[in-house]
C-alpha cells in the first residue's frame, strides 16, 4: 500500500501558524507581485473566489467579506514543508516528496500494522508539532492514493480522522464511479474533452473502454493509468533528480523603462543562479538571458528577445555569471520599451570536481572560489544578500507588498532556509 500525505490549503495553513486569529476566517495568499490567488481557505472558496483569480478583480469582494489577503511567504512555506516531510519520513522506509505540500509513503510489507491507526498517529503528530492540517489517502497505487485523498478532503465530516484507506475492490469501484474523469491524476483539459466526446465522464467509464482505444487516445501513459486505477501499481516512488537547468525570472509589478534598473535585475538573477549552482556543487557551461514587454499592452510596443552564450570555462562564480549576463543584456536590450519580465537560465551542468578548463582561456573561477564560499557562509549566518556584489540593490525580487514587519525581521534573522521548490511567478 501507498499513502499520500497532503497538506490542506497549505499556504493558508502556514499563514495560520503565524496568526491563530485567522482560523475560520476567509484567507487568500497571492502570487509573486501580488497578482493572483494561489491558495484559499475553505471559507474563501465558499465565497466563490477561484484559484488563479486576479487580485485586482476581486478587490471589492475581499473588502466586502473581510477576506484576509497576504503576499506569499515562500521562505516560510518551504521551511514548514521540510518540517512536515521530516516527520512523515520517519513513518516509512521509502518516500517521495512529490511537491511542496504532498508526500508519498511506501507501506509495502507493513503486514502487522493497523495502517488506519498508524496514519492517524502520523496526522496528529504533524498537527500537534507543526499546526498544519493534513489529509492522508491510502491505496494500492499512487493514482488511487490521489483519489482517496480527494475523498477525504471532499467529505471531511464523514472522514473526521482525516485518513481513508481504499483497500477493497468495492471501495475502489465506488470511488471511481464518483470521480469525474477530469479529476483523475494525469488527465488534462484537452484529454478530458476527448473523453467527454466519447462518453467517458467518470473514472469508472474509462475502465469500460477497450485498452486499444485508451492507448490510441493517451499512448502508453493511458495503459499505465488504467492499471493504476485497477489497483495494479505502475508508478514507483521516484528519487529527487538533480536539476538540469536553473531559471530565475520575475514578472515585474511595475514595468521597467530604465536600462540600468533592468540591468541590475538581470545581474541579480544571474547571481542567484550562481548561488543555486554552488548549493548543488555544480557549474554551468551555458547562460541564457531573456527580456519581455507586456504582451497585453500592445499600445506600448512589443519586444522580446533572448540569447545564450557558452562560457569559456564551466563556472558557478557570481562574478563570472553576472558579467556574462550583462554582456548578453547589452546585446539584446532595446531602448524605448516597457519591460514586464526578465530572467536568466543556466544549463549544461557539470560537477565541481569534474570541470575541465580550456587551455586557451584563463580560469578565473579558481580565484573566485574562496570569495564565493566566504560570501555563502556569511549569508547563511547573517541573512540572505547581507553580503552581495556591488551591482546588487539588495531589494527583494518577488514584489511582495503585504508582508508584516515581524516577518521581515524573521527573514533578516535567517531562521528559514531557502526554498527548494519552484513557486508561482
Amino acid at each position: 500500500m501507498y499513502a499520500l500525505v497532503d497538506c490542506n490549503n497549505f499556504f493558508v495553513s502556514c499563514e495560520r501558524t503565524l496568526d491563530k486569529s485567522l482560523e475560520d476566517k476567509p484567507v487568500v495568499v497571492l502570487s509573486n507581485n501580488d497578482g493572483c490567488v494561489i491558495s484559499r481557505s475553505n471559507e474563501a472558496k465558499a465565497l466563490g473566489i477561484p484559484m488563479g483569480a486576479p487580485a485586482f478583480k476581486y478587490k471589492d469582494l475581499f473588502a466586502k467579506n473581510n477576506v484576509q489577503v497576504f503576499s506569499a511567504k515562500f521562505e516560510l512555506y518551504n521551511y514548514l514543508s521540510q518540517q512536515v516531510s521530516a516527520i512523515a519520513k520517519n513513518y516509512a522506509p521509502e518516500y517521495e516528496i512529490y511537491s511542496i505540500d504532498e508526500l508519498f509513503l511506501d507501506f509495502h510489507g507493513f503486514k502487522y500494522f493497523n495502517l488506519q491507526t498508524y496514519c492517524e498517529e502520523l496526522r496528529k503528530r504533524i498537527i500537534d508539532e507543526q499546526k498544519i492540517p493534513v489529509s492522508i489517502g491510502i491505496a494500492p497505487t499512487k493514482t488511487l492514493c490521489k483519489v482517496a485523498n480527494r475523498i477525504v478532503k471532499k467529505y471531511p465530516d464523514r472522514f473526521a480522522t482525516g485518513v481513508y484507506i481504499m483497500n477493497t475492490p468495492e471501495k475502489i469501484e465506488k470511488a471511481l464511479k464518483w470521480l469525474p474523469i477530469e479529476d483523475v491524476w494525469g488527465i488534462g483539459r484537452r484529454i478530458a474533452a476527448k473523453m467527454h466526446e466519447n462518453g467517458v465522464y467518470k473514472a469508472w467509464d474509462l475502465l469500460q473502454k477497450p485498452e486499444i482505444w485508451v492507448r490510441k487516445i493517451m499512448g502508453i501513459h493511458g495503459t499505465r493509468m488504467i492499471n493504476e486505477l485497477k489497483g495494479i501499481p505502475q508508478l514507483v516512488l521516484e528519487e529527487p533528480s538533480r536539476k538540469k537547468t536553473i531559471c530565475v525570472s520575475r514578472s515585474f509589478m511595475e514595468m521597467i523603462t530604465e536600462k540600468e534598473e533592468l540591468r541590475e535585475r538581470i545581474e541579480t538573477f544571474a547571481m542567484y543562479c550562481a548561488e543555486k549552482l554552488r548549493k548543488q556543487d555544480s557549474c554551468c557551461k551555458v547562460i541564457t538571458v531573456f527580456i519581455y514587454t507586456n504582451r497585453f499592452r500592445k499600445d506600448l510596443g512589443e519586444y522580446k528577445n533572448g540569447f545564450s552564450m557558452i562560457l569559456p570555462n564551466p563556472s558557478s562564480s557570481s562574478i563570472v555569471l553576472a558579467k556574462m549576463a550583462n554582456k548578453i543584456f547589452e546585446a539584446i536590450y532595446k531602448e524605448g520599451y516597457h519591460y514586464k519580465k526578465a530572467g536568466v537560465v543556466v544549463s549544461e551542468f557539470v560537477p565541481d570536481n569534474e570541470r575541465i578548463t580550456s587551455l586557451f582561456e584563463k580560469d578565473v573561477d579558481a580565484k573566485h572560489i574562496p570569495v564565493m564560499k566566504a560570501m555563502d557562509f556569511l549569508n547563511r549566518k547573517y541573512g540572505k544578500d547581507k553580503i552581495r556584489l556591488g551591482s546588487m540593490s539588495g531589494k527583494n525580487t518577488f514584489g511582495r507588498k503585504i508582508i508584516s514587519d515581524d516577518y521581515e525581521k524573521l527573514l533578516k534573522n535567517n531562521t528559514l532556509p531557502e526554498a527548494n521548490y519552484r513557486f508561482f511567478s
